[in-house]
């Protein structure tokens, strides 16, 4: 929640609030997991059609490697855990109201 509340800019944010697994997959691992493992492409490019979200992904991370911006990955149970904890206290809650109401 703190890195996202200081991004620089839109697609930063994106990144800070998205996190993918199975990056590393073919095909077959991406319906294993019903293509949400390219759920950061999908907000950086919503209107991207399903077959280019590998390409974009690789070159996504690239650029993020690039310039020094974290693509997160992780397995499916650690991302979720993470999500769940980003809500876990009052104070992550509050801080998740305030900046999608604009700041206080």
């Amino acid at each position: 929640v703190t890195a996202r509340n200081k991004s620089r800019d839109w697609g930063e944010a994106q990144l800070h609030s998205s996190a993918d697994w199975g990056v590393d997959g073919n095909f077959f691992v991406s319906m294993k997991y019903l293509c949400l493992n390219y759920h950061t492409v999908h907000h950086m490019f919503p209107r991207v059609d399903f077959c280019h979200h590998q390409a974009v992904q690789r070159i996504l991370m690239e650029t993020c490697d690039e310039f020094g911006v974290a693509y997160r990955t992780g397995t499916p149970w650690a991302i979720y855990k993470e999500m769940v904890g980003s809500f876990a206290s009052p104070r992550a809650l509050l801080q998740e109201i305030v900046i999608y109401a604009g700041g206080i």
